[in-house]
């Protein structure tokens, strides 16, 4: 009996760990294809030009196979279409119209741009399909040219090749990133490669050499097209500016452009700071009140040296957002801020620059969780209400949060955010400085004053801080 048990466990055993062994290998192919395809996607876009329109064929290979995608379609574009691989409708799951299974790992899309054949110049922006979540790591595009052969192609992506033939000609544009902008126009345009970008223009003995654009470092790639045929415009990787444009003015145009791309194109309310970053790096004021008081408050708080450092590495950067800039100055100073994140909208309200010192607060003996020391002005300070009523302090706001009102036990105190007195039990007491500083509606207190108005102990570790004692 015993010996059929064995067996009948033995065949068990068996049969459970291959299912397991199956099982596991199933879920690591299946992984090993997900990692597989997340490395990125690349993109071939070919374009015909007819008549009245651009016929577009974009394939975009990478994707997951069988992984269902949401489209960005332009309202632009006419008579699109998404294919598979076997040039059959792509499928679609649910009832929206823009959403499409991949087959095998690429999504094919055909449409058409309409195109006035009268027009003498145009620049397409945002021309092509999108698929949120999904980064396009490489663009080639390739225009074959029927009808616009009098004309000249330049794209926001370095030209491989170009080729005149009898009947047509060819266009070949690749480089890194998702779709560029696409310009054409009549008449001829001689590209020139400078030390930093591609210049198209009609001026073929034109030279120009920027050197601020030098101090960048390695920017992503630019183009400028020089001519009266369009008005003056940002595209993606391309600008547009008129041939008679001084090269001071052109050189700012392109450092903007250039941290635009680091940027990755902004939303309007928040491109005023690669205005100022643009403006700063041509030794000009900015264009907006923000951007000079942003400049402001960081040489009010960073020595020259530091200042330096600062810009050094934000032109250095090949991408930049702004916790990327908050981090740069908390490594400079040592301690933490969210300066340029908490002022990124235009229109919100400024808040100055200062920084957390991480220390944990202790008052009283007690950890005081939502206190925070900071820095600001060379000074430490700590938010003055909650400091005093945790020391044991009934505190009163008064005249629209100028006036403090202290009292504990016996003694009592009127403080004033815009004076450099104070009252002591009825007594008036005048300041070298005021010890209480206005940061964005809150009153702050710095501590050595705790020492000298209040009797306040304070010790001071690398990791925290106790404040003990003061009137009974």
């Amino acid at each position: 009996m015993w010996r059929a048990s064995v067996f009948i466990f033995l065949i068990l055993s068996g049969t459970i760990t291959g299912m397991l062994v199956w099982q596991w290998k199933a879920y690591s192919e299946q992984t090993g294809r997900a990692e597989e395809h997340t490395v990125g996607a690349t993109q071939q876009i070919t374009v015909e030009t007819l008549q009245n329109e651009l016929k577009i064929t974009q394939t975009v290979t990478g994707l997951i196979p069988e992984k269902e995608y949401r489209l960005v379609i332009p309202d632009s574009l006419y008579k699109w279409k998404c294919k598979n691989g076997q040039e059959e409708a792509c499928d679609s799951a649910d009832e929206n119209p823009y959403t499409f299974f991949s087959n095998e790992n690429q999504m094919i899309f055909e449409y058409v741009l309409p195109m006035n054949k009268d027009k003498k110049a145009f620049m397409l922006n945002d021309w092509t399909v999108s698929i949120p979540g999904v980064k396009v790591e490489s663009s080639l595009i390739t225009i074959s040219d029927f009808f616009r052969r009098k004309g000249s192609w330049a794209a926001g992506v370095p030209l491989k090749a170009h080729k005149e033939m009898k009947h047509i000609d060819y266009y070949n544009f690749e480089g890194s990133g998702n779709t560029p902008s696409l310009y054409w126009q009549q008449g001829s345009l001689e590209k020139k490669r400078t030390n930093t970008v591609d210049i198209y223009s009609e001026n073929q003995s034109l030279n120009l050499n920027f050197e601020k654009l030098n101090n960048l470092g390695e920017i992503p790639y630019l183009s400028v097209v020089l001519t009266d045929h369009h008005q003056e415009s940002y595209g993606k990787g391309i600008l547009i500016a008129g041939t008679n444009t001084k090269k001071e003015k052109l050189e700012k145009m392109l450092i903007f452009q250039a941290f635009e791309k680091k940027f990755g194109y902004l939303p309007l309310k928040e491109d005023w700071l690669i205005d100022a970053l643009a403006t700063h790096a041509v030794e000009q004021k900015a264009g907006t009140e923000k951007g000079n008081w942003i400049f402001r408050e960081l040489e009010k708080e960073l020595a020259e040296d530091e200042l330096e450092v600062f810009f050094q590495n934000t032109h250095m950067e090949e991408s930049l957002n702004t916790e990327k800039l908050d981090k740069q100055l908390s490594d400079i100073k040592g301690h933490s801020t969210h300066f340029f994140t908490v002022n990124k909208e235009l229109n919100a309200p400024f808040v100055p620059l200062y920084f957390d010192d991480g220390k944990k607060v202790f008052i009283s003996g007690k950890e005081q969780k939502g206190l925070k020391l900071i820095h600001k002005n060379g000074k430490k300070l700590l938010p003055f209400k909650a400091a005093m009523e945790a020391l044991g302090f009934d505190v009163r706001i008064l005249s629209g949060e100028e006036t403090m009102l202290l009292a504990k036990g016996n003694n009592s105190y009127r403080f004033y955010l815009n004076r450099n007195v104070f009252i002591y039990n009825e007594e008036d007491y005048g300041l070298l400085e005021n010890p209480l500083t206005d940061l964005n509606g809150t009153a702050f207190i710095e501590i050595q004053w705790l020492q000298s108005l209040f009797d306040v102990s304070i010790e001071e570790w690398d990791d925290e801080i106790k404040l003990t004692g003061g009137p009974k």
